[in-house]
């Protein structure tokens, strides 16, 4: 066998491995760009700590995996998320019945009102939040209301009755994360940061995130951190001179959550620490040397997001330029004609056009395949 073949299937297997192995984490409300997948192994690389901070919590994904410790605080820049949790750690039994009679069936006619909405109760509050947050597209809780969970019924109540509890020791906050690092930092402190990744469109604070000043705090933390963190940007170039511990990770990616991160449908990031990892049999890890990914080389142009209901379907488009630097051309797209023979000599069916056409607005438009159907009253996909 080839070194080459080798290579690949090594990456093959890890892919794989990342994609089957062990239950989805349970968090309360997912995000879009949570670390449900890999809650578990993250766990696992923790060191030894009295003090647990999430400083870009969203899902926290990571702190309802892991087992409590003496002080824990998450933060998030989001406040309706921060209080969100601020609430879930007020629900009573009363009030947890109170939520359970209200919809949790996925309804457009719901979701708009609901989105339109300002209620002043608390109890009215908290059920805004989780329903647009199950209910919407890519989990952005946008005006967008995601069409393939219409008529399915939420776990909600069922996840804030397992998960509640966990929340009731820890300490919620809102606003700049330097402020939250900046209050629990101690040598026996251990930090998970998963901030907002530079020049992934995923409508998560990415394009406000300043990655050197992230950079210094990292350089100057008294305790121990584990950070995931995407390939763009100027944070991994920074990293590689850190002496930071560097590997990298390869993930299946939600397409439609993730909508510019572009390219593949594997997402390679980056996994840091200031201290040493255990080394393991079965190691998930892959060492990285500042490589990237071919469909992290390909440059992007980003729509901005329309005003009405349109964010959701905000756009990166891949560009494929030539390999010689001299050639200008760009590829914008590929035609395909039913039992024409293309440029290459090849004829394809009918059906395999159709089914190349789906693939391509599934992979790199986020539509999916919804047939027939209106979305959000701006886009019809036809047979």
């Amino acid at each position: 066998m080839s070194a080459a073949l080798d290579s690949a299937l090594s990456r093959a297997r890890l892919v794989l491995d990342t994609t089957t192995r062990g239950p989805v984490a349970k968090t309360i409300f997912a995000s879009p760009a949570g670390k449900k997948r890999l809650a578990k192994r993250l766990v696992a690389m923790l060191p030894e700590h009295a003090t647990y901070v999430e400083p870009f919590a969203g899902s926290a994904a990571v702190l309802f995996e892991k087992e409590p410790s003496n002080v824990e605080a998450i933060n998030d820049a989001d406040p309706d998320i921060a209080e969100a949790y601020r609430l879930i750690k007020r629900l009573n039994p009363k009030k947890l019945e109170r939520l359970r009679a209200m919809k949790w069936t996925g309804d457009q006619a719901t979701y708009k009102r609901l989105y339109g909405s300002s209620p002043s109760g608390e109890l009215e509050r908290l059920y805004k939040f989780l329903y647009l947050a199950t209910f919407s597209y890519g989990k952005l809780r946008g005006s967008s209301f995601n069409h393939n969970a219409a008529g399915k019924e939420s776990r909600t109540i069922a996840r804030l009755e397992q998960n509640a509890p966990r929340l009731q020791s820890v300490r919620v906050h809102s606003g700049d994360y330097l402020k939250v690092v900046k209050k629990y930092d101690g040598a026996s402190t251990a930090f998970f940061f998963d901030p907002p990744y530079a020049g992934y469109d995923v409508d998560v604070g990415e394009g406000k995130f300043d990655e050197e000043r992230f950079y210094e705090v990292l350089k100057g933390l008294r305790g121990r951190f584990l950070l995931t963190y995407g390939i763009r940007g100027k944070l991994p170039s920074l990293l590689k001179g850190s002496g930071f511990r560097i590997q990298r990770v390869r993930t299946p990616r939600g397409i439609r959550s993730m909508r510019g991160v572009g390219g593949s449908s594997v997402l390679t990031q980056l996994v840091v620490t200031n201290y040493a990892l255990p080394t393991r049999k079965d190691d998930w890890l892959e060492p990285w040397d500042g490589q990237l990914e071919l469909g992290d080389t390909v440059p992007t142009i980003v729509t901005p997001p329309v005003d009405e209901g349109g964010e959701a379907f905000a756009k990166s488009m891949p560009l494929i330029k030539g390999a010689d630097p001299t050639d200008e051309r760009y590829v914008l797209g590929v035609v395909l004609e039913p039992e024409t023979v293309d440029a290459q000599g090849d004829v394809y069916s009918a059906d395999e056009v159709r089914k190349a056409a789906h693939r391509f607005m599934e992979e790199y438009q986020g539509l999916g395949l919804q047939h027939e159907l209106r979305v959000n009253d701006q886009v019809k996909i036809l047979e």
